[in-house]
């Protein structure tokens, strides 16, 4: 008798945890709010896990070819999460806030992407408190306001959350990625966690 293993699926390395899920209508519940905030913590606690004590050499790899360095993917997540957190506060008490988008691929060029990853996990760690902090503390009813993206239109808060969700382990994934594969490195003049 043979056993038979159905195939996986093909990893995109570009979304290893899949692209960014809409949130069904009866998941916005105080409940979803408390898984978000508790994930959040876990991937936050994740990278700093996954970066403490890498060679030069590591966190200067990349997750696929022609994509960011971890080096860059840690200061990247941070910045967005940052960012996040902002859109977050705005639309909670700006009517019709207008989110301002940023251009990542001009941030990670920008001198404070060489700091260390020590920084990018610091600054994911301080501003991961204060989302947690408006998750667990919020009035889900306010997050039915609506903020309007340049690009991508109208949606309201409970998506907005949505994304940023996602957005902190899909990069938590492209960086174990980085980890298990050997593109080639960037510059690595980086200093990395002690």
């Amino acid at each position: 008798m043979t056993d038979h293993q159905p195939h996986a699926q093909p990893l995109d390395p570009q979304y290893p945890i899949g692209p960014l899920p809409q949130l069904p209508g009866d998941a916005r519940v105080p409940a979803t709010l408390e898984q978000m905030a508790v994930k959040a913590r876990a991937a936050v606690g994740a990278w700093r896990e996954l970066l403490e004590n890498r060679s030069e050499a590591e966190l200067a790899r990349t997750y696929r070819p022609g994509g960011w360095t971890l080096y860059q993917l840690a200061h990247h997540t941070a910045d967005a999460h940052l960012h996040g957190l902002h859109r977050l506060r705005m639309g909670l008490t700006i009517p019709d806030y207008m989110i301002q988008p940023f251009d990542q691929d001009a941030a990670v060029t920008l001198p404070d992407y060489t700091l260390p990853v020590e920084d990018a996990v610091a600054l994911m760690e301080v501003i991961n408190t204060r989302w947690v902090a408006l998750l667990q503390g919020v009035d889900p009813a306010a997050l039915s306001r609506q903020v309007m993206h340049p690009s991508e239109g109208p949606h309201d808060l409970w998506q907005l959350i949505n994304k940023h969700d996602w957005h902190l382990r899909h990069h938590l994934a492209q960086a174990h990625l980085t980890l298990e594969q050997d593109n080639s490195p960037r510059d690595a003049s980086h200093t990395g966690m002690s």
